[in-house]
């Protein structure tokens, strides 16, 4: 067990990138941003030049309504299917250390949506990152949406009962 992490933090670090698996779904590879955790292949994925996308950047409230940004800008969304040894809370703890030694600063970082499943959405300039860890059956994984405000024009609205002075 400990070697399997010691390899999951060499590969989220970028001590040796996890290889493109067979089994990925066709047409599909890894987003440079976030490299895949060693064990996971892809299930599916979307790349779009220009797209709009609906970040969440805060806790559900008591109404079951949560706090969003809408980012436009080229959008990429991969999703991940992992062994269940691998765990939910283990998945999005691994790459928010990723992402945090990259210069990502963390816009919310909790429970996700409505399934209080663990994730974050960060943003280092004009790009956004949102995983999402999620079950798929017996399996565990996750899904990563990037969305790039630097290119194509993109732009952050901001999200309901947010103004445009809102320094987020």
């Amino acid at each position: 067990m400990r070697c399997a992490r010691v390899l999951l933090g060499l590969a989220l670090m970028g001590g040796f990138p996890a290889a493109a698996s067979a089994a990925d779904a066709k047409a599909c590879r890894d987003l440079p941003i976030l490299p895949r955790l060693p064990g996971c292949t892809i299930r599916e994925c979307r790349t779009r030049e220009y797209d709009e996308a609906e970040l969440q950047s805060g806790p559900v409230d008591r109404s079951g309504d949560y706090p969003r940004e809408f980012v436009d800008g080229q959008t990429a969304v991969v999703t991940y299917v992992c062994p269940a040894t691998l765990r939910l809370e283990e998945i999005a703890r691994h790459a928010q250390t990723a992402l945090r030694r990259a210069g990502y600063a963390f816009v919310y970082a909790g429970s996700m949506f409505y399934n209080d499943l663990p994730g974050f959405t960060a943003r280092r300039g004009g790009t956004w990152v949102q995983l999402v860890s999620e079950p798929f059956g017996r399996l565990s994984g996750y899904t990563v949406t990037t969305v790039r405000t630097d290119v194509a024009g993109g732009e952050v609205a901001p999200g309901p009962g947010r103004g445009p002075s809102d320094p987020r």
